[in-house]
């Protein structure tokens, strides 16, 4: 008996009980569904996480004050001339109402040096961000972020419109798109000079962003960061700094590290399904072969050889294996798909997820139906032919 022929013999016989075959291939398709599902998903967030974290630039490293004092602009004067350091902007933060029309709602206000556009990338949607101009550094512009504009009521025409901060007038000049940045929420946008006068008072500042010559430069040029400020602000244990330093590449690292773990976690979950799948596998064939014993003695009597008899049993339990792990399969995408529609990513199908699961789901029939198929080979003719 060819090997074609085999696999017709057990496609048919897996058809004509097709609810025991569905019931059967139910721990395999949720098995290997899972592990496309929830692989896509991991690999989806990363790279979106990735994409933001790149948008804000990998050779940064971001310098926080941990204290209302903790930073001065002349650190960040200080910053700018450490070895392997390209450019440095700075930010002054505080809480505020942000009021147009008959909608209010509290805000981040953000004032940020003419260098922030170089170093913080924010996406504009509409109109344009601050103006870099030295003589415009006073003026009353306002750029508020995708979150902050959705719930103020902006329409498409509320570039020019006037806005109130703190109670004083602001022109909008432009709405962010939701990547405005990481973890972005509702905030509003004015420059540093402005923020002087509203709310923050010179010399202290709230960040200070550092942009390296190159991402090789980001660890050296932190080290020098950190020594400086150490330094310069005489801090000689952790719990006294009054800043703290935020390393984008470490932090994508260390993202990278985290779905890497989840990602085999979710393989062993997923693995463990599997396993349970091909116990079933296992069960039923011992089921099949106690139902088919008279037909196989039949098939002996008339010379079939016990190679022929495992190799037919055992092509059933791999197609029933790898017809489960098509369907999963196919299941897994449409999900993976869903999710990348809800999560905002780019669907794609990793050819290395696809041939993983389809050879592990053919493999479990394979080690599953090792054992039902060597008994159906082992039974005798006589014995089986009187077999009720």
């Amino acid at each position: 008996m060819n090997l074609w022929l085999t696999f017709r013999l057990s496609l048919s016989r897996i058809v004509a009980a097709k609810v025991r075959s569905g019931l059967t291939m139910l721990g395999i398709i949720i098995g290997v569904s899972a592990v496309v599902a929830l692989t896509a998903v991991g690999q989806g967030a990363e790279q979106g996480i990735d994409s933001s974290l790149a948008s804000l630039g990998a050779n940064q490293i971001t310098v926080s004050a941990s204290t209302p004092t903790g930073l001065e602009e002349k650190d960040a004067a200080a910053i700018a001339d450490i070895e392997g350091v390209l450019k440095t902007s700075t930010e002054v933060r505080t809480q505020g109402t942000i009021a147009y029309g008959s909608e209010s709602i509290r805000a981040s206000i953000i004032g940020v040096s003419p260098t922030y556009e170089d170093l913080g990338n924010p996406d504009v949607a509409v109109g344009s961000f601050l103006p870099t101009a030295p003589g415009l550094q006073n003026s009353r512009t306002i750029v508020v972020s995708a979150r902050g504009a959705d719930q103020l009521g902006f329409t498409t025409d509320s570039i020019g419109d006037s806005v109130r901060v703190n109670g004083l007038a602001f022109t909008v000049v432009g709405v962010l798109d939701d990547a405005d940045g990481f973890g972005s929420g509702a905030n509003v946008y004015i420059t540093q000079e402005a923020a002087r006068s509203l709310f923050s008072k010179s010399p202290y500042i709230s960040v200070i962003r550092v942009q390296a010559e190159s991402e090789e430069a980001v660890s050296p040029v932190e080290y020098r960061v950190e020594s400086f400020l150490r330094y310069s602000k005489d801090v000689r244990d952790d719990d006294d700094a009054t800043f703290s330093i935020f390393n984008q590449a470490a932090l994508q690292d260390t993202i990278r590290t985290v779905t890497g773990t989840l990602g085999i976690l979710i393989t062993g979950i997923a693995g463990i399904s599997l396993v349970v799948g091909g116990i079933g596998i296992m069960n039923i064939m011992l089921v099949s072969v106690r139902e088919r014993t008279r037909e196989i003695g039949v098939r002996r009597a008339i010379g079939a050889r016990q190679s022929q008899i495992l190799t037919q049993f055992l092509m059933e339990a791999v197609v029933l294996s790898t017809l489960g792990g098509l369907i999963g399969l196919t299941i897994g995408q449409l999900a993976s798909y869903g999710f990348s529609i809800l999560g905002g990513w780019e669907f794609f199908i990793d050819p290395t997820t696809v041939f993983v699961a389809l050879g592990f789901s053919a493999l479990v029939g394979v080690v599953f139906g090792v054992w039902p198929a060597r008994t159906a080979a082992k039974l005798q003719p006589v014995d089986a032919l009187r077999f009720e």
